[in-house]
């Protein structure tokens, strides 16, 4: 059975040939710059099979903790999901922010294979941490 945060990576994921990662992040300014690197981040880390930065830098505390209720470790099941994915191609489209969360909505795939998720991310002191995926239905 799959861990909450290997689903998550999983569901970022596209299927295909990889392509060249583009920074979308520096679309976006300010506040929402920094959080539009957050995402990016994963996508660079996850290219470069980072598992224990993902789990160190860039996860929420309270995506940790869940995915430690669930009997695994976080740099277990990222690399587990890293090693499935066949290529890490995100676009952040939009940032919004209100207060101490942001919603990213983030495009990955291309042509009829592209598909629109929303992540949630939670301030930490002056750094941004993925919290939670919440998938297109």
């Amino acid at each position: 059975m799959r861990t909450f945060v290997a689903l998550f990576l999983l569901a970022l994921a596209v299927s295909g040939c990889g392509a060249t990662a583009q920074d979308s992040a520096k679309e976006f300014k300010g506040e929402e710059k920094q959080v539009a690197a957050t995402v990016e981040r994963l996508e660079t880390d996850a290219r470069a099979d980072k598992a224990g930065s993902v789990c160190t830098v860039l996860l929420s505390d309270a995506l940790l903790a869940t995915l430690k209720k669930q009997g695994t470790t976080c740099t277990t099941a990222v690399k587990d999901a890293i090693d499935d994915a066949d290529s890490f191609d995100l676009t952040v489209d939009d940032v919004t922010i209100a207060g101490d969360k942001a919603t990213v909505k983030v495009i990955s795939g291309k042509g009829s294979e592209k598909k629109a998720d929303t992540l949630e991310l939670a301030r930490d002191g002056s750094d941004w941490k993925i919290a939670a995926l919440r998938a297109a239905s």
